[in-house]
């Protein structure tokens, strides 16, 4: 069997299961959709419009197809009319034509003088939209690069507050543990910078570092979050001290990874592969919130369609 051929039987076998449902639906009463005892066909309608696009995007698991590509498309589509409307209500009509418009036609309106300011975004604006001539499209180039250099310019003190300052407020806090436990962190220190030091970039003591740095944090993440573990107030405190520390030789140990002006050898270089571990931790983290997101997605769709289509749920 040619592949067009396999194709065209699944499209139609899950056509012929959807319709099968939606037809088994029905007849139990359980659609139409109803309003107050009438049935209310838009909301029917909009149910199985959700249903099939739904459908038609997870398609997307067996292979690339036409239904995968139109409910994309539709998607992008409504996407970019949300927005238009968006701008349009949100800042266009209430900031621009209420202001510098309507007075005009209004003879009770008058534009404030400190509204003509105005002009100059709408001219912007104006130049961005001649990106569309090939003739005259580098004019556009100057409200671009007007607006990337404003919000460049913008971003800069937000960015420096909580990438920077607040990396350096963790790192000065008071920690207070007991003798004992500041020993053991400090010989675990020198422990993990010692074995970096010998393990050699991409051999395999750096691989068994990596693995034991993994075990280990996630030991004492399960630690950490153990009730019994947790009611003793001296062990409590233990616990904040041990964070502070390791945040404050992740955030050493990432700023050697990324020092560039001396090579990486000897010391600078063991305490940088310390410092690949904990970016290799963060970027994991990272991956596991991503992924997380994505089974929220694909979580809230499943209870769509087991509760408001199938009623199941």
């Amino acid at each position: 069997m040619d592949s067009k051929r396999r194709d065209i039987i699944v499209a139609a076998a899950c056509a012929a299961v959807l319709v099968a449902a939606n037809v088994v639906l029905f007849a139990t009463g359980r659609l139409p959709e109803r309003l107050g005892g009438v049935p209310d066909w838009i909301s029917t309608l909009g149910l199985l419009a959700a249903v099939a696009i739904t459908f038609a995007m997870y398609s997307m698991l067996y292979k690339d197809n036409p239904f995968f590509r139109a409910a994309e498309n539709l998607f992008v589509g409504l996407g970019l009319g949300v927005s238009f409307w968006a701008m349009w209500y949100l800042f266009f009509k209430p900031d621009v034509y209420d202001r510098l418009v309507v007075p005009a036609f209004d003879p009770t309106a008058h534009v404030l003088r400190s509204d003509l300011v105005l002009i100059i975004p709408l001219f912007l604006g104006a130049l961005v939209l001649v990106r569309v001539s090939p003739k005259h499209g580098w004019i556009s180039r100057y409200p671009i690069a007007f607006l990337v250099g404003y919000w460049s310019g913008y971003s800069i003190q937000p960015t420096f507050h909580s990438l920077i300052l607040k990396q350096v407020e963790k790192t000065m806090v008071p920690v207070q543990m007991h003798w004992i436990a500041w020993a053991l962190c400090c010989a675990a220190a020198l422990a993990i910078i010692a074995a970096a030091y010998r393990a050699a970039k991409g051999g395999k003591m750096g691989l068994a570092l990596k693995i034991a740095s993994g075990l280990a944090v996630v030991s004492y993440v399960i630690l950490r979050n153990t009730p019994a573990a947790t009611r003793d107030p001296l062990a409590v405190q233990a616990f904040r001290g041990v964070d502070t520390l390791l945040i404050v030789l992740g955030v050493v140990a990432v700023l050697c990874y990324f020092f560039f002006s001396a090579e990486h050898k000897g010391t600078l270089g063991a305490v940088s592969r310390v410092g690949v571990i904990f970016l290799m931790i963060s970027f994991g983290a990272s991956f596991g919130y991503t992924v997380m997101a994505r089974e929220s997605l694909i979580i809230g769709q499943v209870q769509f369609l087991l509760g408001e289509w199938l009623g199941l749920m």
